[in-house]
């Protein structure tokens, strides 16, 4: 692109065409986007020769290529010299050494570079972006981003919402935490409303310095304002956390991840069934002596997989009185990880000392009488989810809804899922009366199994029974 610029360029002074200031700013900025840091600065000594008198879109483009080629102090000894005053002036790297540390606005004199032999008058008057380009050159230095902006109220400039973000990004760049969200708490005093940039950029830096807690309040508070977090926002308040310690901190993550999908994100979700799975295998360490068992376990569970979605619907709040574990359609692994998921919600409830009130019953499927085919259940999913719960974990685990089975069993589900499904039964038998009659597949763990695993596990081990507290 900028080489078609260019050539254009030529062909204009061939047929005697004269750039204007607009058109030496777009052949700047074909140059600086493209990282020609060098070339930039050449086009921008060729339209002092030209007698064109450039803009502050024009010097901001050069100062911007500069901090983009990391070249800062370029940045800031074109912008001294640009602002030197009583003395001729050249963009020559030598003479920007020289310069003053004088800033203020001035009408400068510039040379051209060491070929050009013209030197003129050039007024240049910094904006707001000016300085803003100057505080993102400062990395780490809050107090040079601070005397920047200073300077610019000086001048009668007014920082934006960008140039707040920048001085937030900066002072959490150099591990200030608390100054960076003094800032930010500092613009509503002040009546200024932050933007989601400002919020994001305060996340970023408490992910950043392993504060999620802080990170999730910053969240919240965009709510409170009104503020729509965007794509950027979401991704980092998920990345947070690097592991699990509480059902709250489950259900945080899990609740800003469906709001991520609600707002018509896309999420990547690779990171965070990381993490779930790592939290619900937690359930197997009593049962194994190797706690790092699981902790590097890595799933492929696929970009169609719903995992979290049955995961958030299972450890859900509104959902602590229901015992019930719906396992249709999902495959081996999915299914592992619901069972582990609600497990750990049970072992937590039962640690805060709310004890076991029922039994817990786990779907299968439909499945027609006399046929051993089982409608919604993956191949192996009953045989892995018994192996874990009976082999496991050394939970009791009976069939219910059929006439086979390893226990008695009962047909003591009741929820609005049964009650649909045995409406849809008798619909399905008045209308198909030589159809097969259909029965909901379920296996069933008692609360007196459950009630004597929980009480092993804290006999066992009471230590493991902590929540694990996460760095404030």
């Amino acid at each position: 692109m900028w080489k078609n610029a260019l050539e254009v360029k030529e062909d204009m002074v061939t047929s005697g065409v004269i750039p204007d200031t607009v058109t030496w700013s777009s052949l700047i900025s074909a140059c600086a986007n493209a990282g020609l840091v060098e070339q930039a600065i050449k086009l921008f000594d060729e339209m002092l020769e030209a007698g064109g008198q450039p803009n502050s879109r024009c010097f901001n483009i050069l100062l911007h290529a500069c901090v983009e080629a990391c070249q800062y102090d370029r940045a800031f000894r074109l912008f001294k010299s640009w602002k030197e005053r009583g003395s001729e002036q050249t963009t020559s790297d030598d003479n920007l050494n020289s310069s003053d540390d004088s800033l203020a606005v001035h009408h400068t004199r510039v040379t051209s570079r060491p070929y050009s032999h013209l030197t003129m008058g050039v007024p240049f008057r910094p904006t707001t972006s000016t300085y803003n380009i100057l505080m993102k050159a400062c990395g780490a230095d809050y107090y040079r981003a601070k005397a920047l902006m200073d300077e610019m109220k000086t001048l009668g400039l007014s920082p934006n919402q960008i140039s707040w973000s920048i001085l937030i990004d900066v002072c959490g760049g150099s591990g200030n935490v608390a100054g960076a969200i003094q800032i930010l708490r500092s613009l509503h005093e002040t009546g200024i409303q932050p933007d989601v940039v400002a919020y994001t950029t305060a996340i970023k830096i408490c992910v950043k310095h392993k504060k999620p807690k802080l990170a999730f309040m910053l969240f919240a508070e965009m709510k409170k304002y009104q503020i729509k977090p965007n794509l950027v926002t979401y991704k980092t308040i998920l990345t947070a956390r690097s592991r699990y310690g509480s059902l709250q901190e489950v259900q945080q993550s899990l609740a800003v991840y469906q709001q991520m999908r609600k707002a018509g994100y896309k999420p990547n979700d690779y990171y965070l069934k990381q993490l779930i799975e790592e939290w619900c295998e937690g359930v197997l360490q009593n049962e194994h002596q190797n706690e790092g068992q699981f902790s590097s376990r890595i799933t492929d569970f696929g970009p169609q997989s719903m995992l979290l979605e049955k995961v958030a619907e299972h450890l859900q709040d509104s959902n602590a009185e229901s015992l019930s574990i719906d396992l249709q359609g999902l495959t081996k692994v999915e299914a592992r990880i619901i069972v582990l998921a609600v497990l750990r919600k049970i072992k937590e409830k039962y640690i805060a000392g709310n004890s076991m009130e029922d039994d817990v019953s786990i779907i299968l499927g439909l499945q027609e009488l006399g046929s051993d085919v089982i409608k919604g259940e993956s191949d192996g999913v009953k045989e892995a989810v018994i192996r874990l719960l009976e082999h496991d974990l050394g939970l009791q685990v009976f069939a219910a809804g059929s006439r086979s089975g390893r226990g008695k069993g009962s047909r003591m589900y009741s929820s609005s899922i049964g009650e649909t499904i045995e409406r849809s039964e008798s619909k399905q038998a008045s209308e198909s009366p030589t159809r097969r009659p259909m029965v909901l597949q379920r296996l069933k763990v008692t609360r007196e199994s459950l009630h004597h695993w929980l009480q092993k596990k804290m006999e066992s081990s009471p230590s493991s029974i902590t929540t694990t507290t996460t760095t404030q």
